[in-house]
């Protein structure tokens, strides 16, 4: 049984401009769900210019092969969002990440690559496209080549956060979606990073929404400063013993996170040990 939500959503064409307007309704239920004028890491007007320069140092980073044609195209101008065909998503592997990948966020063209399995349950559809979408409106998206290897080191902190906020925009604009993607049913639609979700919305759960959301879409500024405070928002909130210190040279160690989280905020592990409120996200405040 197909998500009937999912065949509405994607059931107009595809063009670039219909995509690029959904990425827009996206960012719109970003800023409306969070209320703040939340901003791309890397301007419309700035995009052109940025691939252009990213084209003589990486101009395999701005090729889409395509098989069929043995030939593809280039990611250029100022055009957000790329609709690959699953032909053409295996055949660009080292961009896309792989076939049960749905959507990919690349840093340096600043692009959303869609994956078109519409032909199965499994393929892009709004929660897809709103996840990337918060990559690219993301702290790291503006700070991601201040380090190296940046984005990889603190992956798992990336994208539990952003699964995370995910599911609380689904909640407050999407609710039909929100029970879908909640259900884990394999013919609509699933929570990616899973385990990484339930330990930030058990987190969220104590400490609301708002210091995840004043980290992960802060607009300016160092990483180290916006850590710090969000770790000094959490104590703030009386729990005076958390600490985890974390730069942009060092690696987000997700299991010593969990467990400065059980240790310290008094009431995490009773929500994070149980499976249905570690994922309801009607239960943060």
């Amino acid at each position: 049984m197909r998500c009937p939500r999912r065949d509405t959503y994607i059931s107009l064409p595809t063009t670039s401009d219909r995509l690029e307007d959904l990425a827009n309704e996206a960012l719109e239920g970003i800023r409306d769900t969070f209320q703040r004028e939340t901003e791309y890491g890397v301007a419309t007007n700035a995009l052109a210019d940025t691939r252009y320069r990213l084209s003589s140092m990486h101009p395999d980073l701005l090729f889409l092969k395509n098989p069929r044609t043995r030939s593809g195209r280039f990611i250029e101008g100022s055009k957000r969002v790329y609709l690959l065909s699953h032909e053409e998503w295996l055949a660009n592997g080292k961009l896309t990440g792989g076939p049960n990948c749905l959507g990919r966020y690349l840093y340096g063209p600043a692009v959303i690559l869609l994956h078109d399995k519409t032909e199965t349950p499994f393929s892009w559809c709004r929660n897809v496209l709103t996840h990337e979408t918060l990559h690219s409106v993301s702290l790291y998206s503006r700070i991601w080549s201040s380090s190296t290897n940046l984005v990889q080191k603190h992956e798992a902190l990336i994208e539990g956060i952003t699964e995370c906020l995910l599911g609380y925009i689904l909640l407050k604009q999407h609710p039909d979606c929100y029970e879908s993607w909640k259900s884990n049913d394999p013919d609509m639609c699933t929570i990616a990073y899973r385990e990484r979700v339930r330990l930030f919305c058990s987190l969220a759960q104590k400490i609301g929404i708002t210091p995840l959301v004043d980290f992960y879409l802060s607009a300016e500024g160092s990483f180290t400063g916006h850590w710090n405070r969000f770790i000094q928002s959490i104590r703030l909130l009386g729990y005076a013993k958390f600490k985890y210190e974390l730069n942009e040279q060092s690696a987000f160690r997700e299991p010593f996170f969990r467990e400065v989280c059980m240790r310290s905020v008094e009431g995490f592990k009773k929500i994070y040990d149980s499976f249905p409120k570690s994922l309801d996200f009607s239960r943060i405040g």
